[in-house]
């Protein structure tokens, strides 16, 4: 290992040392993009889009608010949008090079007069698209995801870096805990509407996986909340990614390629109508076989895996201005192969060296979105969408002879053909309205038969004994009102409702929001939040079998109501004039209707204990949970050739069984911390070197303690009695790096970068083992913990 990594050092520096910086080109390139109204998306005519630090550089929007900036030099440079009666907007750095003319989709917040000055909102780039969000919101760019250290293009190992944020319980996944909460509690939405899980290697019932679905290149600037999420967001406890894609260039064809280890890409955007319409579309196809080979265990010992994916984005403008069309699509699919050790190495008391497992998901999503603007104060739009997604697993194990047993075979099934309409209007500048519908007609199909057996990989995980058997139609459906007041300009308050119903069985819930905003001056505003969040259980949950006498089957779970959340959020933030943002939130969040075991076995069991599956058992709503904590946050924007972000939460996170008793929850680590810096060298011919690192240092991860003298006498692990995860292991660290090198030619521009996620191979504590013999607790490393390099090279032509 210490030679792989040795070699792959003396690569890149030969790489780099290989560049002749000589014989780049001085080029220049022209921006283009639109600039909107933030609250209705309405375009702007007239704003001025000006190159900082270049006076004679700039362009005004025309009649679509549309704008073409010539002469702008190769490299990262940073625009500053006008406009009268709006908030002055500095972007971040965007990168400029002589391959790529730049497509900037740049919303402005209406300006506050305070003693004759305009106010700059927030003053910050990452300021939530949605004005809506007053609290622990914020947006982030495609580029954003490009360069996080380790972050490997993935909107979930960006979120690593941001306050509150931690890993799941696998380094090789996604999955993320947001203030405590399971990733069960995580919704994804695209273009205004809720879709199934959009990742590779997708497990049942959670947000999470090994990869994003989604292509950085189709990514518009979109938002990540971590609670107190406005009246329009439903079937979420803990957070949400409100994802957008951007539109492909009206005027020039553009095309790149990026060869790496984890795959190949190849994308590709350009205008259908010149002026009028365009298309982007990006395909990836896994090559994760290459890490394999190079002896890096992306995923663990003897694990095979393969993914691809298609997004895809159509923007139409016809003869009237005022209606706006796309067409958009993600989709994808992976497998997974858990091979068992040759016989002759297999040794008893290690269950995986006699398993054979396969795992396998998919997922898409083609939709239309309709938006017809009626004026400069209301809009209407709809998007429709087919959906599909599906989970399969088959399990075996193999006894001395080779011969098979199937242990678990899982089939989940999940079609749906939705919809959604948002309809927004001012009806003075005091009072604004948002109302909005969203409904899923869904065709589902599950079935589970599982024997049980210890798991083999966590004492405090237990396979049970499990038929899931089901199949049918139903619909859900959501709506929502809300109303924004100002009765001054320092001032916002947001009320509104938000109701869903899941047709099943007739569940329903209805969440009330308030929020507001109050801007003390240029430097200072604070953020309040309070209102209740509801989530259904995974369909699947509602589907486990009983046998009862005289052979009737009944399903005990089929009526359980959703889970339940109150947030209550405050927040104050203070961005300084060199562009550092300093933020501070607490919180608080009280959980309801968690479901529990209906007979108690003594296990603790709390659904939002796991980051996946569904109570396989007959189960009742009557758990309980809190979350409370302080989130902190100082960040320097991408300017000046560096950023930085530097984050810090405190944290208590606990359950309350149906018997009132409080234990710490699995993810109650105490504390989550990220460090996040990078800096740029640029040279004088347009190439630019960027050198960035990340360090996680959060809580030990907790497990539940045995009880030695019942462990002793059983021969296998007894938990310690109303002790359930309260031990902690060792805190959890982790170091990821990155180095990248852009590059433009007169014909050619790109990058060599390369990501290195551990780069100390620190092996970090997960989880406990039995060890009947000795009656003592092993500890466990997490999964695909390893130092992993991802090398890359992007071309664009």
């Amino acid at each position: 290992m210490v030679d792989l990594k040795t070699n792959i050092a003396l690569l890149l520096f030969f790489l780099l040392s290989q560049i002749n910086i000589s014989k780049a080109q001085v080029s220049t390139q022209k921006i283009q993009g639109i600039v909107t109204e933030r609250e209705s998306g309405i375009p702007i005519i007239g704003a001025y889009v000006q190159l900082v630090g270049a006076e004679n550089i700039g362009s005004n929007t025309d009649v679509d608010g549309r704008f073409i900036v010539e002469n702008v030099p190769v490299g990262r440079q940073q625009f500053k949008v006008t406009y009268i009666g709006y908030q002055e907007f500095i972007t971040e750095g965007i990168i400029v090079s002589s391959q790529r003319n730049s497509e900037l989709s740049i919303s402005l917040q209406e300006g506050i007069m305070m003693a004759g000055v305009d106010i700059i909102a927030d003053g910050n780039t990452n300021a939530p698209m949605n004005n809506l969000a007053t609290v622990s919101a914020r947006s982030f760019s495609v580029e954003e995801t490009e360069r996080m250290p380790a972050g490997v293009n993935d909107m979930g190992r960006m979120a690593l870096s941001y306050p509150g944020v931690q890993q799941g319980s696998n380094d090789t996944e996604n999955d993320i805990i947001v203030r405590g909460n399971s990733s069960v509690g995580i919704l994804w939405r695209l273009e205004g509407i809720d879709i199934p899980n959009p990742n590779h290697f997708a497990r049942p019932g959670t947000s999470g996986g090994g990869i994003t679905i989604f292509s950085a290149q189709l990514l518009s600037r979109s938002d990540f909340y971590t609670g107190g999420m406005p009246a329009e967001f439903g079937n979420a406890l803990s957070g949400a990614f409100d994802v957008h894609f951007r539109k492909g260039n009206k005027l020039e064809r553009q095309h790149r390629v990026k060869i790496g280890l984890l795959g190949l890409d190849f994308a590709t955007e350009g205008p259908i109508k010149k002026s009028k319409s365009s298309y982007l579309v990006n395909y990836r196809y896994s090559t994760l076989g290459l890490l394999n080979s190079f002896g890096f265990e992306l995923i663990g010992e003897r694990v095979s895996n393969n993914f691809q994916d298609l997004s895809f984005n159509l923007a139409f403008e016809g003869k009237d201005p005022t209606v706006k069309w796309t067409v958009f699509g993600i989709g994808g699919f992976s497998e997974e192969h858990y091979s068992p050790k040759p016989a002759a190495e297999r040794e008893e008391g290690f269950s995986n060296h006699w398993e054979d497992r396969f795992n396998d998901s998919s997922m898409g999503a083609v939709g239309v979105t309709y938006t017809k603007i009626y004026d400069d104060k209301s809009y209407l739009k709809n998007t429709t969408s087919l959906m599909s997604g599906f989970v399969g697993r088959t399990y075996d194990t193999l006894d001395v002879n080779n011969v098979r047993y199937r242990y678990n075979t899982e089939e989940y099934t999940d079609n749906r053909l939705s919809t959604s309409w948002t309809y927004w209007k001012e009806y003075t500048p005091q009072w604004k309205m948002k109302l909005g519908t969203m409904g899923h007609g869904i065709q589902y199909r599950f079935f589970k038969e599982s024997r049980a057996r210890n798991s083999s990989s966590d004492v405090n995980l237990m396979n049970a004994d499990l038929d899931l058997n089901g199949g049918g139609l139903t619909l859900t459906g959501q709506a929502y009102g809300l109303m924004q007041y100002s009765p001054s300009p320092k001032l916002n308050i947001n009320a509104g409702l938000h109701s869903m119903i899941l047709g099943l069985n007739g569940t329903g819930a209805i969440d009330p929001r308030f929020s507001l905003k109050y801007v003390l001056n240029q430097q200072n505003n604070f953020g309040l939040a309070i209102g209740q969040h509801s989530q259904m259980l995974p369909l699947a949950a509602y589907f486990y079998e009983e046998e009862k006498e005289n052979d009737v089957i009944i399903r005990p779970n089929y009526d359980l109501p959703f889970m339940k959340a109150w947030h209550f959020i405050a927040s104050y933030t203070f961005v300084s004039k060199s562009s550092i943002k300093v933020n501070a939130e607490i919180y608080y969040q009280r959980l309801n209707k968690v479901p529990v075991r209906l007979d108690d076995l003594g296990d603790g069991y709390w659904m939002l204990n796991n980051q996946a599956d569904f109570p396989a058992f007959a189960a009742v709503s009557e758990g309980k949970g809190e979350n409370y904590g302080l989130d902190l946050a100082i960040e320097k924007f991408f300017s000046n050739k560096m950023y930085f972000l530097l984050t810090g939460s405190f944290f208590e996170s606990n359950s309350i069984s149906n018997t009132g008793e409080k234990h710490p929850t699995r993810y109650s680590t105490k504390w989550v911390s990220s460090y996040t810096l990078g800096r740029e060298f640029e040279f004088k011919k347009g190439g630019a070197l960027q050198i960035g690192a990340r360090i996680l240092y959060n809580g030990g991860y907790r497990y539940t303690p045995h009880d030695p003298v019942l462990s002793a006498i059983e021969k296998q692990f007894v938990p310690l009695a109303n002790s359930f995860w309260k031990s902690q292991v060792t805190p959890y660290s982790r170091v990821d790096s990155r180095i990248a090198y852009r590059f433009n030619r007169k014909r050619l521009s790109g990058s060599i970068s390369l990501d290195v996620q551990n780069l100390t191979n620190k092996k970090n504590l997960k989880g406990v083992s039995y060890n009947a013999e000795t009656n003592e607790l092993g500890f466990r490393n997490f999964d695909g913990g390893d130092f992993i390099p991802v090398l890359n090279f992007v071309f664009d032509f």
